[in-house]
């Protein structure tokens, strides 16, 4: 009997010493600033939050403020013939926002740190200008001001690993995350085109729902003072190689 209550009594406190490690996880608080997004002129912060020696939960931010297109260099390379397109494309600024929950299961079962899986929903809007110059079949040049947004909302799954540098710091290097979802957009653009034909109109429709863009739907409206476009498909992308410093408290 002695045995047997010695045994209970030292699996009793197995459990007790289990169960407050779980509940008092030190440093269940993370926020980590994305130091890879600052090459795309994106500042993002994360936050998450230990539920378990498992699993967190952590929902991310990022903006864009008024930047030029990413990869301008090389759509001049492509399109700069075309003094057109070449206008088009350094005329355009966007100011883009995601938001980004995520939840992760960690492998090593002691959370923040080690290799981790996680699943995750991204939530896209952005905003752009630009100026579509064009000229019609009788030489007038026209350079309407376009207003366009895009949103949509895609999910996805990441593979990383976490570090913990410390009693307070971290370093959460992401390897890879593919993630697709459905995405709707609209331009508004403004000038006075009293001046072209019908033919004329017909053929601007026509010139922008002829612009190639796999699986996507693209609706063109042209009036006497305005262009009005819709479009409607796929977005995809890839979280790769990421790294984030932060600080757990």
């Amino acid at each position: 009997m002695k045995k047997l209550a010695t045994i209970i009594l030292l699996y009793g406190l197995l459990l007790s010493n289990n169960f407050s490690y779980s509940q008092g996880i030190i440093g269940k608080n993370i926020i980590k600033w994305n130091l890879s997004a600052l090459a795309l002129s994106q500042y993002s912060i994360q936050y998450e939050r230990v539920l378990a020696l498992n699993r967190s939960y952590a929902i991310g931010f990022g903006i864009s403020p008024d930047v030029e297109l990413p990869f301008k260099t090389e759509l001049l390379d492509r399109f700069g013939g075309n003094s057109d397109a070449r206008h088009a494309i350094e005329s355009t600024r966007f100011t883009k926002i995601t938001v980004t929950p995520e939840y992760r299961f960690y492998m090593s079962k002691n959370a923040p740190k080690g290799f981790y899986v996680a699943t995750f929903i991204r939530y896209t809007n952005m905003l752009l200008s630009s100026n579509y110059p064009f000229t019609t079949n009788s030489g007038v040049q026209h350079n309407p001001h376009v207003e366009g947004k895009f949103s949509g909302v895609g999910g996805g799954a990441m593979i990383g690993t976490q570090f913990l540098l410390g009693p307070s710091m971290v370093l959460d290097l992401w390897i890879v995350g593919p993630f697709i979802g459905i995405m709707n957009a609209s331009f508004h653009g403004t000038d006075d085109m009293s001046d072209m034909t019908d033919a004329d109109k017909a053929k601007l429709e026509s010139d922008i729902e002829s612009v190639n863009v796999p699986l996507w739907k693209v609706d063109a409206t042209v009036g006497n003072n305005v262009i009005d476009v819709k479009l409607k498909g796929p977005f995809y992308g890839v979280r790769l190689a990421g790294v984030s410093f932060g600080f757990r408290f």
